[in-house]
């Protein structure tokens, strides 16, 4: 039996698709929320564990008899208001899967952390894998929790557990039921083809196409080397070039991107924030966001490239993707197409 926590998430839905056909003849069983959807798995046939990943009986019950455990549940909030909630799920949570696989004697743990966890170099320096974890002073209580989760980890790899972690960047990609912050983006500057000038700022990211991800994460499960972890990161991309790359994959003009002040857009995040709180929405820019795009991003997927096989693929084919699965699940509307030459002549 193969166990998958966060099932339903971005990379969590792809992973389980993906193992139904590698794996026809084992029963993949995921662990998940009451309230979850599983549109996303029509077809399949799962086995359905419900439950909490902060409890542990719960946990236990989910890892008993699994071969293979793939732990992706987690919690992602960039302006959280409960940082402690984000230390039980991602943390606490992480470290009972840890100590129910040694308990029942798991094959093998694939945990997805994710580059956050790890240090933020000054100057553009290279980042690179490491392995002593938590790591101290990152930015803000989501990668401090999930510093403290990829801890746990090695923990129980000290202790005789056979796992292999995963650290990818910015992921994005179609097939994103669940809405990420990022796919809430994409959304939205679908919306704005019309205008002609676009306000920007000087703020860059390492983006990785999802589905990338899951061949990583299934490479890494397959011949990684026990103990170790591997970033899956892709390529290094500025707000300018998200602008005109999404224009580009809708086969829109570019716009005129002029750059504010820095001080401006923080300010902006800040009100920004607060008006989605006082709406109970969830905010896509906030002061953390404007920090990360404005850190170090320069990345680096060698060790995943030379002992995974792992390639990232060009982040236009990504957009271009993105755009037409919003467009096919309805999400976003399709362009007009233009009436026949004929049609037109007789008009």
């Amino acid at each position: 039996m193969i166990l998958v926590t966060g099932a339903t998430g971005h990379i969590g839905n792809i992973l389980v698709n993906q193992l139904a056909g590698l794996y026809p003849q084992e029963t993949i069983r995921l662990f998940l929320q009451p309230q979850e959807r599983l549109h996303m798995f029509d077809g399949l046939k799962l086995e359905i564990f419900f439950g909490d990943i902060r409890r542990e009986a719960d946990v236990r019950r989910s890892v008993n008899g699994a071969r293979l455990v793939f732990h992706l549940a987690g919690l992602i909030d960039t302006a959280p208001r409960h940082p402690e909630l984000l230390h039980q799920v991602n943390a606490l949570g992480t470290r009972l899967i840890v100590e129910a696989c040694l308990d029942h004697h798991v094959e093998r743990l694939i945990y997805v952390s994710s580059v956050h966890a790890l240090p933020d170099l000054p100057d553009n320096q290279l980042i690179t894998e490491v392995c002593d974890f938590p790591v101290p002073n990152l930015l803000g209580p989501y990668a401090q929790s999930k510093s403290a989760a990829t801890a746990a980890v090695y923990d129980g790899i000290a202790r005789g557990l056979d796992a292999v972690i995963v650290f990818p960047s910015g992921v994005i990609g179609p097939f994103d039921y669940q809405k990420s912050q990022m796919g809430y983006l994409f959304r939205y500057l679908s919306t704005q083809g019309w205008l002609k000038v676009v306000m920007s700022f000087n703020g860059a990211y390492n983006f990785v196409d999802v589905r990338d991800v899951v061949s990583g994460i299934l490479a890494a499960a397959q011949k990684g080397r026990s103990g170790e972890g591997y970033i899956l990161s892709g390529h290094q991309v500025t707000l300018r070039d998200i602008i005109n790359l999404e224009r580009e994959a809708l086969g829109q003009k570019k716009p005129l991107i002029f750059f504010a002040p820095t001080w401006v857009i923080r300010a902006g995040a800040w009100l920004a924030t607060v008006f989605s709180r006082l709406l109970r929405i969830k905010p896509i820019f906030t002061p953390y966001s404007v920090s990360v795009l404005q850190s170090n991003c320069n990345i680096s997927h060698a060790k995943a490239t030379a002992e995974l096989g792992f390639q990232p693929r060009p982040l236009l084919e990504t957009f271009r993707d993105i755009m037409l699965w919003l467009q096919e699940s309805g999400q976003i509307r399709k362009p007009r197409r233009a009436p026949p030459a004929a049609e037109k002549s007789q008009e």
